[in-house]
């Protein structure tokens, strides 16, 4: 990072907003490629899981470049509520309707608790993964949402030396986060390890610390030394060599050890992007189709592993050669289809309602010539996806 002096902040970080949609196709190609183009796919396959990573850490970023420190904790919880859970609700309904036989019914115990979004939190995988198995990612968010309005004002206060060492601390702790958890209260067995190092919300916190330390310091003036688009080509570098050496051994390393260094390098990406924004450099991903396609990741993001369900009960021959290109191609076009459809009928409007309703109750309790009782703010917040 090198100094530069304060700008103006501006209120929308379109090209964000953009890149959103790549790293939301890439959890789709993690859940659906293998079906259609086989085992040897693999290593290809599974990199998709940095997506997840990259949302983390955007999380907080976006929530703490648009942050007012006079907005409540009340008030900001409640947004947080209108902008996942009446979409995470409509998903799972689809789950239960058109995809039973694909699901894992979790029980009753597990059903509220998947309702509550405190799935992640139970070491089991009929639980965390109960209903639409991606949603375990909803509960970390909510988990984050609870603590960021403490863990911004704190994080603050400290200088950039101070952030510099809480980055440090993060990664040091999650270098040895799992072997210790693994061997104190983890479950012992393969999928207790997975809880640990993929699932349980304490070790995705991290990830949403780096983000909240990333948009301070663009706040407070400071800029990232290389351009948006020298970070994307980085990242993808790194990423081919990875998966090169993934392809040649038939699997990618230790999957926390590659979580923690996508943590630092979607980090990267994001200031990078970002600083761009602020720079007044808008370019491909802060297009108007690059936006729209942004702005229904979120939907997209619950409803392809429904989708992809729902395809391999009726697909369960994927063919060869051009069929399986045809076929793939069909569930990516569909999905994304559905995910707009969503996004428009469902989650702008349910948050919109949402959002509104319950305040202007309480002012109108508070008499008709009282002020508002909170200071108003965007009807969406930018860059978004939980």
């Amino acid at each position: 990072m090198v100094a530069s002096s304060p700008t103006r902040r501006p209120t929308r970080l379109d090209a964000l907003t953009g890149l959103r949609f790549w790293f939301a196709f890439l959890v789709v190609l993690h859940h659906s490629l293998q079906h259609w183009f086989g085992p040897r796919i693999y290593p290809i396959a599974d990199f998709g899981y940095i997506g997840v990573d990259f949302f983390f850490v955007l999380s907080g970023f976006v929530l703490t470049w648009s942050w007012r420190p006079e907005l409540t904790a009340r008030r900001f919880w409640w947004n947080r509520v209108a902008r996942i859970w009446p979409l995470h609700l409509a998903t799972l309904v689809l789950a239960v309707v058109f995809v039973a036989d694909q699901i894992s019914r979790p029980g009753f115990l597990g059903t509220v608790a998947n309702l509550l979004l405190v799935q992640a939190w139970v070491p089991d995988q009929h639980i965390y993964f109960g209903y639409n198995a991606v949603a375990w990612s909803l509960s970390c968010e909510v988990f984050f949402y609870l603590s960021f309005p403490l863990l911004v004002r704190r994080i603050n206060r400290l200088a950039l030396r101070g952030q510099s060492l809480l980055v440090a601390g993060v990664v040091a702790a999650l270098l040895v986060y799992p072997g210790l958890f693994s061997l104190t209260i983890a479950p012992r067995d393969a999928s207790g390890w997975e809880w640990t190092t993929y699932v349980v919300p304490l070790w995705r916190l991290g990830e949403f610390v780096v983000g909240i330390v990333a948009a301070l310091a663009l706040r407070q003036g400071w800029r990232p030394p290389v351009r948006g688009w020298q970070a994307l080509t980085v990242a993808g570098v790194l990423a081919a060599g990875l998966l090169t050496d993934g392809l040649a051994r038939g699997h990618l390393p230790n999957r926390p050890l590659v979580e923690i260094a996508g943590m630092l390098v979607v980090a990267g990406v994001i200031v990078a992007v970002a600083d761009d924004e602020i720079r007044g450099c808008r370019r491909v991903l802060a297009s108007r189709a690059m936006v729209a396609l942004g702005a229904a990741s979120y939907a997209l993001y619950l409803c392809h592993a429904l989708l992809y369900g729902w395809f391999v009960a009726h697909w369960s021959d994927p063919g060869s050669g051009i069929l399986r290109v045809m076929g793939w191609s069909s569930y990516v076009f569909a999905a994304v289809a559905l995910a707009f459809l969503l996004h428009y009928a469902v989650e702008v409007p349910c948050e919109r309602w949402l959002r509104h309703r319950r305040w202007r109750v309480l002012d109108s309790r508070r008499g008709p010539d009282a002020a508002p009782a909170y200071p108003s703010e965007p009807a969406r917040d930018l860059a978004t996806i939980r």
